[in-house]
């Protein structure tokens, strides 16, 4: 039996869709089938030295992977999905008014001179 080890996954709002191996990309439908056949089994390294099996697990008729290895019930195997890259967005300040724009052209940058009033 030949051992893939699994080094990312992608996924989907429904789940993992794939697998990523250090030689090629599985769709997990075809993971699962390999698992159960016994012609294949899938694994991730936890650390360095750790292997952690990837098993096929049924749930309400359909069948989805999982991988823990921490002991927790938590599905670790979407620890691997690939991240959405981030990007900071700076945003634009407002246009100036046409009017605004007129009376600076005309009359030159003006800062607005608050008077503070008092009600009596």
């Amino acid at each position: 039996m030949t051992e893939h080890l699994i080094e990312y996954v992608a996924r989907d709002r429904t789940g993992i869709t794939a697998v990523v191996t250090t030689t090629s990309v599985i769709d997990v439908d075809t993971v699962i089938q390999h698992i159960h056949a016994g012609h294949a089994g899938y694994y991730v390294r936890a650390d360095s030295w750790k292997r952690t099996p990837v098993r096929s697990m049924s749930f309400l008729g359909g069948a989805y992977l999982f991988a823990n290895w921490d002991g927790s019930k938590r599905n670790m195997l979407h620890d691997l999905a690939f991240r959405t890259p981030t990007q900071a967005i700076e945003p634009k300040p407002a246009p100036e008014p046409r009017f605004a724009r007129l009376l600076a052209a005309l009359f030159g940058h003006r800062r607005p001179t608050h008077r503070r009033t008092t009600h009596r």
